[in-house]
C-alpha cells in the first residue's frame, strides 16, 4: 500500500460526527498514531529525501489537530432548578444602605456559590471564574463541547443549558464629537433655554433629581465618569465591568453608555451642557459592551445578577442593547427573562430599547420581554417644534413597544468632555428611563398616534 492510500484510510477512521466524547476521541487518536507509526516503519526506506518525509509528518499532524475540532468547546449558560438551590434574592436580608445589604447577604451568597461550584466540579465541568450567579437566578457559565452540554441537560438538577451568543448596540452616529465651548447649530436640535436636546423639552423638560436616593443603572459600554455633565457614583462596588478586556466601568471606549447617561440624567454643568429628564440623578455604570459595542448574553445576565445584590425599589435599569431576529423571543432565554422579571417584581423599573432593524420589536431580545414595571421604547423623528414622523429604522409593533420617544438626531454627552448627536431607539429608551426615574412611576401619555394600524403612546410628564 502506498503512503498516500494509508493516510486516506487514517482520515476516514476518525469519527466524522459533530459530537464526540473524550473516550471516542482518545481511541481515534490512538489508532491514528499507531497507523502513523506503521507508516514510518514500513515505508521508511521508500523516503528518498528529507523534504518528502517532512510533508508526510506535517500531513499527519494536521489530521490529528483537525480531529480535535470535533470536540471544540463553546460558551454556555447553565441554569439550575430551584429545587437544587433557590436564588438569594428570594429571601435576602434588606437594608436601606446598598453596600451594607450586599455585605449582610455575603455569607449566604458564598454558600450558594460553593454549591454551584461543587456541582460543576462533580460533573467535570470547568466553570469560568467569576461567572457564577446566585442572586437573581442560580447557575454558571462554562466552556463545553456539545456533547458535554447534552450530558448536563440530562442532569435532574439542571433547568437548561443555553448557548451564549453576542449582543450589541447599533446607534446611528450623525455628527463628529463637539468639544467643550464649541457652538451648537440648528441641526443639533438643541434648546439653550433648558440646556438640553429639544427631545427633552418635548417630553416635558428636565427636572432636578440630584437628591433622590433611587439611582439609574446604565447597563451599557460604561460611562465617562469625568464628564462634567454626569453625576456618576464613586463606588467601585456598585459600578462594575463584566468585559474582561475592559475592566474599568468609569471609562467608555464606545461612547454609547455616556450618551445615554446624558439623556437620562445630564446635569447641564458643561459648556454648552446637557440636562437629562432626571437631571443630576446618580448614575451607576455596569459595563457589558466593549469598545465595539459588542458583548454576550452571559455578561448581561451577570450584570442583572449584580444589580440584584444592590438594587432597591424605585431604581431604574436601562438596557439600550440587544439582538434582533430571535424567533419565539419572549420565551427564548429563560435565565435572562427570569432575571429581568425578578428585578421588576422587587419594584425596579426596567427600560429597554426596541432596536433599530426596521422590523418587529417582538423579535428583539431583551426588548421583547414583558411584564409589570418592564418597558420597551420605540422611536420617532422630531425637530424643536415637535413630532415629524415615526422612525424609518426603529423597530415597532405590538405588544412589545410600550411607549415611543424622540430618537433621531439627539444631542447628548460624549466621552472626553465632549458632545455628539446620535440616533436610535437607544436614545429614546434613555429619555424614558430618566423620565420614569423623575416621576417615580409609569410615564404619562402626552398623545397617541397610529402607524400601520397600531396606536402608540408618546411618553412624557
Amino acid at each position: 500500500m502506498r503512503p498516500s492510500e494509508e493516510m486516506h484510510r487514517i482520515r476516514l477512521s476518525i469519527p466524522s460526527q459533530k459530537l464526540i466524547n473524550k473516550t471516542a476521541l482518545f481511541n481515534s487518536l490512538k489508532r491514528a498514531f499507531q497507523l502513523y507509526q506503521s507508516i514510518w516503519k514500513i515505508h521508511f526506506t521508500q523516503f528518498h529525501n528529507l523534504l518528502e518525509m517532512k510533508k508526510v509528518l506535517l500531513a499527519s499532524l494536521f489530521l490529528v489537530i483537525s480531529s480535535l475540532g470535533f470536540a471544540q468547546q463553546k460558551q454556555y449558560v447553565i441554569l439550575m432548578k430551584e429545587s437544587f438551590e433557590s436564588p438569594l434574592g428570594k429571601g435576602r436580608m434588606e437594608n436601606s444602605n446598598r453596600e451594607r445589604m450586599e455585605k449582610d447577604n455575603s455569607p449566604a451568597r458564598a454558600q450558594k456559590l460553593q454549591k454551584v461550584q461543587a456541582f460543576a466540579d462533580q460533573k467535570g465541568v470547568k466553570s469560568i471564574p467569576g461567572r457564577q450567579f446566585v442572586d437573581a437566578m442560580v447557575g454558571f457559565v462554562a466552556e463545553l463541547t456539545e456533547g458535554e452540554a447534552l450530558t448536563l441537560m440530562e442532569s435532574p438538577e439542571v433547568e437548561g443549558v443555553f448557548p451564549d451568543f453576542k449582543m450589541q448596540t447599533r446607534p446611528r452616529m450623525q455628527t463628529r464629537p463637539r468639544m467643550q465651548g464649541e457652538s451648537v447649530t440648528g441641526e443639533d436640535f438643541y434648546d439653550p433655554a433648558i440646556k438640553a436636546s429639544c427631545a427633552v423639552g418635548l417630553m416635558g423638560g428636565p427636572q432636578d433629581n440630584s437628591g433622590k436616593k433611587e439611582v439609574i443603572w446604565i447597563v451599557d459600554s460604561g460611562i465617562d465618569a469625568k464628564h462634567p455633565d454626569l453625576n456618576v457614583t464613586k463606588s467601585n462596588r456598585l459600578a462594575t465591568s463584566f468585559v474582561l478586556e475592559e475592566t474599568n466601568p468609569f471609562e467608555d471606549l464606545a461612547g454609547h453608555g455616556t450618551h445615554c447617561a446624558g439623556l437620562a440624567a445630564g446635569t447641564g454643568r458643561g459648556n454648552p451642557g446637557v440636562r437629562g429628564m432626571s437631571a443630576g440623578a446618580e448614575l451607576i455604570p455596569v459595563k457589558v459592551l466593549d469598545r465595539n459595542g459588542e458583548g454576550t448574553w452571559s455578561q448581561l445576565l451577570m450584570a442583572l445578577d449584580h444589580i440584584e445584590k444592590f438594587g432597591r425599589t424605585g431604581d431604574v435599569v436601562l438596557m439600550s442593547l440587544g439582538e434582533y431576529g430571535i424567533q419565539g423571543c419572549s420565551d427564548s432565554n429563560p435565565a435572562l427573562i427570569g432575571a429581568i422579571q425578578d428585578l421588576a417584581s422587587k419594584g425596579l423599573f426596567i427600560v429597554m430599547s426596541a432596536g433599530n432593524d426596521s422590523g418587529e420589536s417582538s423579535q428583539n431580545l431583551p426588548g421583547c420581554i414583558e411584564g409589570p414595571n418592564i418597558f420597551t421604547v420605540g422611536s420617532y423623528d422630531f425637530d424643536c417644534s415637535g413630532f415629524t414622523g415615526f422612525s424609518a429604522t426603529g423597530n415597532l409593533g405590538t405588544p412589545a413597544v410600550d411607549f415611543v420617544a424622540p430618537g433621531e438626531n439627539v444631542f447628548s454627552a460624549y466621552p472626553g468632555a465632549r458632545y455628539m448627536v446620535a440616533s436610535g431607539t437607544s436614545m429614546s429608551a434613555a429619555l424614558v428611563a430618566g423620565l420614569i426615574h423623575s416621576l417615580g412611576t409609569v410615564p404619562n401619555s402626552l398623545r397617541q398616534e397610529s402607524h400601520q394600524g397600531i396606536t402608540y403612546s408618546f411618553a412624557g410628564r
